[in-house]
């Protein structure tokens, strides 16, 4: 009796596990409580005339919710999966105390307390005639209290079977197990204000409410039905109005995509807080569901991540005014891209968690499959960290004209693993991104000059002071154009042709683009092809001389015999 002045005057004091009597005493106490005062209170209201529950009884049955989850610190849940640990671990408490309920106890003076099991050689204690166990947790975060091993609570169904036809002793929780396990208190509770729980609660004891599949009764499945029921028509309802979305807006596509996973990622968790709380669905098919919807969510979550990461990179995009195919988005989507990568390990890591797989399992998990991956995919990750260096340091962007060892050509597009280069041929080459970064670059787009060089031909019969003011002449439209470079004007008499005397003509003029080059070199030809016409200089054409011996008149001359 003074433990439970001591539970009445301090309602937030947790169970004692200091020992295996503390355990054990504080158990029996806690849900002889939270069975006194629930099943009091229920039945209490069933005898009533009243239809929905008082403010006072809610906060009652809150009173004894706090009762149970104390009885439940008396388990060692670590080994359930955290997605299913309030449902189950609920269960198992009442299973057990209905298992004690049905077994003899020794007096609490003879159960081992802290002392006795300082002295003891091993940690635990089991309950005579039985298998149930009671040891001191060596590790985690609840090392040193002594609780009802995980073995003991992975065979309390069976131990419950063998013993439910037993009589019960004195001051049972008679009925408990199965009032929780098949009665429809989640849904009374939950419909409070709606449907009167008396309703509810009075429905299973009528035929077919009672009639069970896979240990659940027929108004569960009923449940579960409509549950999932409703989820699919959310989630169908999302995806047609992110079809609608699409197509009647101007929004971002990936905007509009992420209302699909966003609607699974909302219906799974709640479906999976009905299914625990509300139907309270047991056993195995508890587990199924659970850890099923768990799973679910998680990899909606990465998906969710995912898209949100591809919907931000293109307004970050559309906001700069960014060209789609330039490096600098290029850019913003990789970095985007690996955040998103991460974050996504990240939510997995935690999903794994969450339904039973370690994270150190999952960490080696991703470390051997990356290994292999990486070994697989050198060549590829060779072009992937080509491609960051490229949009990193930019050697060149979209748009350029370059050289790159054999091929020259308009710089088109810079992706994750290559490069596409437009030739002059108007062909289209793809260079992968780590042999681009292990060239040389000629990046004739950031030129300040281009270089124009020429050779005049003029014919041989030009007289010499006419090649000379016809070289100053030239000069002077180069000197006089406003685009070239004065310092380095070269035009000379060059050398003797073949069929001409040749003029060099270099010099550079300052345009930004191919054709902007093309324009001033016609421009600045144009007026040397003036000059010529003024000065009545001509160009030689390609010419070749024959000469042809009169061979008759070698033969008819006898000192050439």
């Amino acid at each position: 009796m003074p433990a439970h002045a001591e539970v009445d005057n301090n309602p937030l004091k947790p169970i004692d596990t200091s020992s295996p009597r503390a355990t054990l005493q504080g158990f029996m106490e806690f849900t002889n409580k939270a069975y006194g005062k629930g099943f009091g209170f229920m039945h209490t209201y069933i005898d009533s005339s009243a239809l929905y529950l008082t403010a006072e009884e809610l906060t009652s049955l809150k009173e004894v919710q706090h009762f149970q989850r104390s009885a439940e610190r008396a388990l060692d849940v670590s080994e359930l999966p955290p997605a299913t640990v309030d449902e189950t671990s609920r269960r198992l408490m009442v299973q057990l105390k209905e298992v004690l309920d049905h077994i003899d106890i020794p007096p609490m003076e003879s159960i081992p307390d802290a002392q006795m099991m300082a002295k003891a050689e091993f940690k635990y204690w089991v309950i005579p005639n039985s298998e149930i166990r009671i040891q001191r947790v060596e590790k985690g975060a609840r090392t040193g209290e002594y609780l009802f091993t995980p073995d003991t609570l992975n065979r309390l169904p069976e131990f419950y079977a063998k013993v439910k036809h037993l009589p019960y002793k004195a001051n049972a929780s008679v009925g408990w197990y199965d009032f929780t396990t098949y009665s429809p208190a989640g849904v009374a509770l939950a419909l409070n204000s709606i449907i009167p729980p008396r309703w509810l609660l009075t429905a299973p004891d009528k035929q077919p409410a009672r009639t069970t599949f896979l240990d659940q009764p027929a108004w569960r499945w009923l449940g579960i039905v409509v549950v999932l029921g409703i989820g699919f028509i959310f989630v169908r309802l999302c995806f047609r109005l992110s079809h609608y979305w699409r197509i009647r807006t101007n929004s971002s596509e990936q905007w509009a995509d992420l209302l699909r996973p966003i609607s699974l990622v909302i219906v799974t968790p709640i479906a999976a807080l009905i299914f625990g709380e509300v139907l309270r669905v047991s056993s195995g098919v508890y587990e199924v569901f659970t850890l099923s919807l768990w799973t679910l969510f998680y990899l909606v979550l990465t998906w969710t991540a995912w898209v949100t990461g591809g919907a931000i990179a293109t307004s970050v995009i559309a906001q700069e005014r960014l060209l789609t195919s330039s490096i600098d988005s290029q850019l913003i989507r990789l970095v985007l891209r690996l955040i998103t990568f991460i974050v996504a390990i990240a939510i997995l890591i935690a999903g794994a968690d969450r339904i039973g797989l370690p994270a150190y399992s999952v960490l080696a998990g991703l470390g051997v499959g990356g290994l292999a991956v990486a070994l697989a995919a050198q060549q590829t990750i060779a072009n992937l960290i080509g491609s960051l260096i490229i949009m990193i340091e930019k050697p060149f962007k979209v748009g350029d004209s370059i050289k790159l060892k054999d091929t020259e050509g308009v710089v088109e597009n810079v992706g994750f693993r290559s490069t596409r280069i437009r030739t002059l041929h108007n062909s289209l080459v793809t260079i992968p991104s780590s042999q681009i970064v292990s060239s040389t670059i000629d990046n004739m787009a950031l030129r300040d000059y281009r270089q124009i060089q020429v050779t005049l031909n003029l014919t041989y019969d030009t007289p010499i002071e006419k090649i000379k003011a016809f070289v100053e002449g030239v000069k002077h439209i180069l000197e006089s154009h406003p685009d070239t470079r004065k310092d380095n004007i070269q035009v000379f008499f060059y050398q003797f042709g073949a069929h001409s005397l040749d003029i060099l003509v270099d010099f550079f003029v300052k345009v930004p683009a191919k054709m902007d080059e093309l324009n001033e070199r016609q421009r600045i030809f144009l007026d040397i092809l003036r000059l010529a016409e003024d000065m009545k200089v001509e160009f030689a054409f390609p010419t070749q001389t024959l000469y042809i011996t009169d061979l008759m008149k070698e033969n008819a001359n006898p000192s050439n015999s």
